[in-house]
């Protein structure tokens, strides 16, 4: 249903209001899709940092191969988050059964572990 004249004429009032009123949202995208394509790029630019350091120092250092891929998995972590922010699928949000079906089995353990000792 479009808007009224009316309706429409308030509307451009009240965002000329707001805009007047902070001028330094003008400037800003705070939208959380430019947030997600933000974080995207960021994993994807660490991933591939992560994968030089590994590449170029696996032959000469293995503690420093072991940080290149530390930094590889992170990226893909914040890539992963990122993907899912970018969706609207919250973490919580997120239910599998065989998810539900670990948790119960760790609190059964958890229960006879600490009943025996």
């Amino acid at each position: 249903m479009p808007l009224s004249e009316e309706e429409q004429r308030i509307l451009h009032e009240m965002e000329k209001k707001l805009f007047e009123h902070d001028r330094s949202f003008l400037g800003h995208d705070k939208s959380p899709q430019s947030f997600a394509s933000r974080s995207l790029r960021a994993s994807v630019g660490l991933f591939i940092v992560g994968f030089i350091i590994v590449i170029l120092s696996f032959a000469s250092s293995l503690l420093l191969a072991t940080f290149g891929f530390l930094v590889m998995l992170v990226s893909a972590v914040m890539f992963e988050r990122g993907l899912r922010h970018s969706r609207g699928i919250a973490d919580t949000a997120v239910h599998h059964p065989l998810g539900d079906d670990l948790v119960t089995l760790a609190h059964r353990l958890r229960s006879r572990f600490f009943q025996q000792h």
